[in-house]
């Protein structure tokens, strides 16, 4: 170990402008999209908030999934989608819908002229009529934007991330109509952004269901890649500004920028919901509702959400959400059954032999992390 070579590397950091300065001149958002119009980074645009005592219903939703076989040319995946639902900062149960939903998901890909195709279906574990799988039985093209890089293909095993997606939103719109009523709060993990192609069909139905209802629909997003035009993090940046302001309390900061994208239907904030965190997250309002609530009306829906934001575990994060990823979240040992299960009712000699052959092309990186130890 280079001790000195790490020293120079802490007085490269000490030396850096953005180490040595709170907040730089003229600092500002930074959006290459034409379609996002920031604001400038101001101590006025700071404003504080309490716990809220209404009598509103929480709900907050997150997915997972892993891959169970995969290759090139053939995919068998799961994603498992969850919620749960507070009041008065106590667990609910839901009155109609079960709180988890499970698929297997089968994808190939599909020669198409001089490129490559990818396909899914999905397998739901329970049929449920109000879930139209039919829905998402989706083609991709492999150089899709929205799912690969400029110069690669994506790979095939994406298309189960992209199911995750899509049922995400579908259950939340199901969640509205079944369970939710005039003044409830969906929470989402993560933005409200949509990325690939199809995913705002979902997110618009959705959105539809929480408009009828007059439910309130948001995101809130563990990670945040979006920088200053200084090229800070945007979260840290505001988080100086917000702790200078707000050192004891809980905190928002908006305006942020203005979002003109079809497929970000929503206000940005950032927001400290613990007054001892050390964490301030990206939270995101479906915009039509931010116009109807206005900023008491955000305080309140704030104010809720800090009131289950106080796991001394992880001050600061809703419990909920917690909570929604450790019951979604997909486990290795989940993964050895479900593959183990389905490799066991294949009787056919043909099929074996076929996925045996297909997935060693990709088993080979796995057989030297085992000579290795890893």
């Amino acid at each position: 170990m280079n001790i000195e070579i790490i020293k120079d590397i802490l007085n490269q950091i000490k030396s850096e402008e953005i180490y040595n300065v709170d907040i730089l001149d003229d600092e500002e958002p930074q959006f290459s999209d034409y379609r996002y119009n920031s604001y400038p980074l101001k101590n006025d645009n700071v404003k504080k908030f309490i716990h809220s005592n209404k009598d509103s219903r929480i709900c907050y939703i997150d997915g997972g999934n892993i891959d169970l076989i995969s290759s090139p040319s053939f995919y068998l995946g799961l994603v498992r989608v969850y919620f749960n639902m507070f009041r008065n900062n106590k667990v609910i149960t839901p009155n109609v819908i079960s709180q988890k939903y499970e698929f297997y998901v089968l994808g190939k890909s599909l020669g198409k002229d001089r490129d490559i195709n990818f396909t899914f279906k999905l397998f739901p574990f329970v049929n449920d009529n109000r879930i139209n799988t039919n829905e998402v039985d989706l083609t991709f093209d492999s150089k899709d934007p929205s799912i690969s890089n400029q110069n690669f293909r994506a790979q095939l095993n994406s298309v189960c991330g992209i199911a995750r997606r899509f049922l995400e939103w579908k259950v939340s719109e199901v969640i509205i109509d079944e369970e939710l009523d005039k003044g409830d709060i969906l929470v989402r993990d993560g933005s409200l952004q949509t990325a690939i192609k199809g995913e705002s069909d979902f997110s618009k139905r959705a959105y539809a269901a929480a408009d009828k209802k007059e439910v309130t629909f948001c995101g809130v997003a563990k990670s945040s890649r979006l920088y200053t035009n200084k090229g800070r993090s945007l979260s840290y940046a505001i988080r100086l500004i917000g702790n200078k302001s707000y050192p004891n309390d809980m905190w928002y900061y908006h305006p942020i920028v203005d979002i003109n994208y079809l497929d970000h239907n929503a206000e940005m904030y950032f927001v400290k919901f613990h007054p001892s965190s050390r964490y301030v997250f990206r939270f995101e309002i479906q915009k039509n509702r931010v116009k109807i609530l206005g900023e008491e009306g955000i305080k309140e829906v704030l104010g809720l959400i800090a009131s289950n934001s106080m796991d001394l575990r992880f001050p600061g994060y809703p419990f909920g959400l917690v909570d929604a990823d450790y019951i979604a979240r997909v486990r290795n040992d989940e993964k050895e059954t479900h593959t183990a299960l389905f490799r066991s009712l294949c009787d056919d000699e043909k099929i074996i032999k076929f996925i045996n052959e297909n997935t060693s092309v990709e088993d080979a990186h796995g057989v030297l992390d085992s000579l290795q130890g890893i």
